[in-house]
């Protein structure tokens, strides 16, 4: 599996890293704008990222716009969203239920992880993603 992380705490990175290595290869990016590039980058090389994990609050692009925009450029590409689209789950302080909500209808997540996050957290959102059997 393909993982991007994009968090503009290195320890954050640093924990959510040890949490999936186990899955896959991880790459780490500091903000959305990042984590968009990126994700362009792997679709373009034909190697796309399988989960992209981010952060809400970063500077130079948060993980609601990048989110929104990777949706739209998959959308653009026309890619099978059923089978094909990045399993994106925001990885976030804000645990409650406006920006919940705001994630999952408005900016297109597939998973909401709140901070800390734990070992289960993220075997029961691989599990619930498809991403793990």
């Amino acid at each position: 599996m393909r993982i991007l992380i994009a968090d503009d705490d290195p320890k954050n990175c640093s924990v959510l890293q040890l949490r999936l290595k186990e899955y896959g290869d991880c790459d780490i990016v500091v903000n959305g704008k990042e984590a968009f590039e990126a994700f362009v980058l792997a679709h373009e090389e034909g190697n796309p990222y399988d989960l992209i994990c981010l952060d809400i609050m970063m500077p130079v692009m948060d993980g609601n716009e990048a989110c929104r925009k990777i949706r739209k450029y998959e959308e653009e590409m026309e890619i099978d969203m059923r089978l094909h689209e990045a399993k994106i789950v925001m990885t976030t302080a804000l645990g409650d239920p406006t920006n919940i909500t705001k994630a999952f209808h408005i900016d297109g997540c597939t998973a909401y992880l709140v901070k800390p996050i734990s070992k289960t957290d993220v075997i029961e959102m691989l599990t619930n993603t498809g991403l793990l059997s």
